[in-house]
């Protein structure tokens, strides 16, 4: 055989497992179902059980498994005695069709000391001993004393079954395989989108920028045409030097014109994409979570027969049912809480029951009744109540075995309530069962449900009435990894934000903020935006220096209503797992649970409702000069000058050190900016139209926001009364510009606020 071929058969192989796996679950669920509803015709009941095994014959032969396909082959002809009503199965045919599952499952996992020529001649022989039998459909269709004698036909001459069974009909829907690589795949990639979304509305936002300035570039252009033409008549002849400028300037704004048209088509023609695309991606994220949805039947079929076989084994009877297994959930969580559930139930069956001579002796309905009902509990949150009526738990033994086995003193133990003494069993080694069978009493399963629980987020928790029952309630994800946040920080404190309700990331320009009516506000893309510092939405007691590192704006989106959120640092976007509060700290505000990240740090993951709501309700903002001017990285400097030309050269110079330039024509242009600006320092000139320079130095000085902000003079001004009315109006340092080095004023102004950068 060639490679090919191998890899072929190797296909075919996992292929027939799967297919098997179903054929065989079918078997158990028909089989279950006619063993505990005896007024069921056998004759018509056994057929999915017969076509299933069929199936699995013709499967096993396909890929030449003659073992499987031999063990079939006499099922189904026993099966087909049924069906054909020439024969009944009685208790000692249901055990003989368990066996015969049971060694079908164990040849499919490749057990090759599986020994089947016994069970085929059990099989031959309960096939050989039928004989033809009427079986009593309607009765009223025998004539008057007619009698049927053969003891199989009545139920209440054989052996009781010891299991009833309760399930909900099946109403799944067809279904395809899909591998749990590519789903996992699929979903990773669904949530990428989220981000890959955030980012084309952070490259739109930056073409609109560029938009911007193509447009300041046109106008500035348009004010030099002008003044080369001023400049042209004041000749008043014909200047080839300035026609050629003229006709460069006139034809690279008219250039920039079209570039700016051009990118403005495009910015609306992404717009309107991204808006569509949106759309889709929203869509396309919660069909493909759906795809990675499974209902809970996939594992709660199995159930029944693990109950019914520890049930036997143990002569007890349980009344078993099942609820809400239609409920669909994360298939990696059904994997993970597999295990969990499993030693739950054994647990129940095998030490939480009790036998029938005690349920007799106690008074109780020898039939020991246990169900699992599940049911979604929140949005994304699903319950599962696993109870039963056997005898319940004692805390005072708890205690007991506990303080035996060194989990806890004495001391400690008489702290405890009931509730946390009943909790102990969910600590490793602990174990309520004298002995150690094949089903419980190791110490392990409860620890290991709790730890489980504990990997997808889950919690785990249990009540009890002693003699009474005993119920465990497990509350579970309905998707593993439904929550990707964006980690930020926040006066060094590190907090999620729910990725999906974050619009994108802005590092604005501070000229861009303003205050409107009290409030702050981030002016973007014709749009007027509330932001505040989100360590004050939370109350956060911060150090004085916090604003001075925090430069990104968070712009958020929810019910309508968009608003900004500064704060110090970003760390990225991360897949997490979001584990709720529990009960004591339920009602905290903006917090809506915890993550755990790699280096086990517990990190708040806000809630964004509560957040818009205190946005609403204060209505307030942080004073315009306590916004940090480092939103954009450097220290911000206003040169006041009517001079364009000397206003131009210190522009450069300041520039050029690394501080951010914003430029007033005179003193009341100036103030007036003061008001809406975060400015960190002034370099003003003092003989200026309008409003001098120390007009503006004193009006500086009386705003009560704007009396620390240093004022430093340069101006041509250089006697002794100048100099002395410059201090004595508040300017904290006077430079002629006759002697002006630039030095010397970098350093005047580090000495004031710092450097640039």
């Amino acid at each position: 055989m060639d490679i090919q071929d191998e890899e072929f058969l190797s296909r075919l192989l996992t292929t027939f497992s799967e297919e098997a796996t179903d054929h065989i679950q079918a078997m158990v669920s028909g089989i279950l179902a006619m063993e505990q509803d005896s007024s069921l015709s056998q004759q018509s009941a056994i057929e999915p059980v017969y076509r299933a095994t069929h199936s699995l014959k013709g499967a096993a032969r396909a890929v030449g498994l003659k073992n499987i396909e031999t063990v079939c082959q006499h099922l189904e002809s026993l099966l087909s005695s049924v069906r054909k009503g020439n024969s009944i199965l009685d208790q000692e045919g249901f055990d003989l069709v368990y066996e015969v599952i049971s060694t079908l499952e164990q040849l499919l996992t490749g057990d090759k000391q599986v020994k089947t020529v016994p069970l085929i001649q059990k099989l031959k022989k309960a096939v050989s001993s039928t004989q033809p039998l009427l079986q009593v459909e309607n009765p009223d269709s025998f004539s008057p004393g007619t009698i049927i004698e053969d003891e199989r036909i009545h139920p209440d001459n054989t052996k009781k079954s010891e299991l009833t069974i309760k399930q909900e009909k099946d109403t799944t829907t067809p279904k395809i395989r899909i591998s749990e690589e590519r789903l996992t795949s699929l979903y990773e990639t669904a949530d990428d989108l989220l981000s890959y979304r955030i980012s084309v509305g952070t490259h739109i936002s930056e073409l609109k920028n560029i938009s911007e300035i193509l447009q300041t570039w046109r106008w500035n252009l348009s004010r030099a045409l002008g003044d080369a033409a001023n400049l042209k008549r004041q000749f008043q002849e014909n200047n080839d030097l300035l026609d050629r400028v003229l006709f460069f300037i006139d034809n690279t704004r008219d250039l920039i014109g079209d570039f700016e048209t051009r990118l403005n088509l495009i910015i609306k023609s992404m717009g309107l994409e991204q808006s569509e695309m949106d759309l889709a991606i929203t869509q396309l994220i919660e069909s493909i979570r759906e795809v990675v949805l499974v209902p809970f039947s996939l594992l709660t079929d199995t159930y029944p027969r693990m109950v019914r076989d520890i049930a036997r084994e143990q002569g007890k009877k349980i009344s078993f049912e099942v609820t809400g297994s239609d409920i669909e959930i994360d298939r990696r969580i059904l994997e993970i809480i597999r295990d969990p559930l499993i030693h739950i139930i054994r647990n129940a069956v095998d030490h939480g029951l009790e036998t029938e001579n005690i349920r007799h002796l106690e008074g109780k309905i020898v039939e020991g009744k246990m169900s699992v009902d599940i049911i979604h509990n929140r949005t994304n949150q699903i319950l599962i109540t696993i109870s039963d009526d056997g005898k319940g738990i004692d805390p005072q033994k708890i205690v007991s075995i506990a303080i035996n086995k060194k989990l806890l003193n004495e001391k400690e133990a008489q702290k405890l309530t009931d509730e946390e003494k009943n909790r102990l069993i969910f600590q490793s080694g602990f174990t309520t069962s004298a002995s150690v069978t094949e089903v419980s009493g190791r110490g392990l399963g409860l620890a290991i449900v709790q730890e489980k629980l504990n990997q997808i987020g889950g919690t785990v928790d249990v009540t009890s009435i002693s003699g009474k029952g005993t119920k465990f309630f497990l509350t579970v994800p309905v998707t593993l990894a439904t929550f990707r946040g964006i980690l930020v920080y926040v006066a060094n404190q590190p907090f999620f934000l729910p990725l999906e309700e974050i619009e994108r990331v802005v590092i604005p320009d501070l000229s861009q903020i303003t205050t409107i009516e009290g409030r702050s506000v981030l002016c973007l893309e014709n749009q007027t935006i509330p932001i505040d510092m989100l360590g004050n939405l939370l109350g956060l007691s911060t150090d004085s220096d916090d604003s001075i590192y925090a430069r990104s704006i968070v712009l958020v989106r929810n019910s309508n209503k968009k608003f900004g959120l500064i704060v110090n640092k970003i760390g990225g976007v991360q897949e997490i797992v979001v584990r709720g509060l529990g009960p004591q700290l339920k009602d905290i505000r903006f917090v809506s649970g915890v993550a755990i990240i790699s280096n086990n740090m517990i990190v708040p993951v806000l809630q964004i409702e509560d957040i818009a709501e205190e946005m609403q309700d204060k209505a307030r903002s942080f004073s315009v000069q306590d916004a940090p001017s480092t939103l954009s990285g450097r220290r911000k400097i206003m040169v006041v000058e009517d001079s364009i030309t000397s206003r131009m050269l210190l522009k450069n110079i300041l520039e050029g050190a690394g501080f951010e330039v914003t430029t007033a024509v005179d003193g009341l242009d100036a103030l007036t900016k003061l008001k809406v600006l975060p400015i960190d320092l002034v370099v003003s000139d003092v003989d200026m139209p309008r409003m001098n320079g120390f007009v503006l130095t004193e009006k500086i000085r009386s705003e009560k926001n704007l009396a620390d902000m240093p004022v430093i003079l340069v101006t041509s001004l250089d006697s002794r009364e100048d100099r002395e009315h410059g201090i004595t109006v508040g300017a904290d340092a006077y430079i002629i510009k006759s002697g002006f080095d630039q030095g010397n004023l970098i350093e005047v102004i580090s000495r004031l606020i710092g450097a640039g950068r």
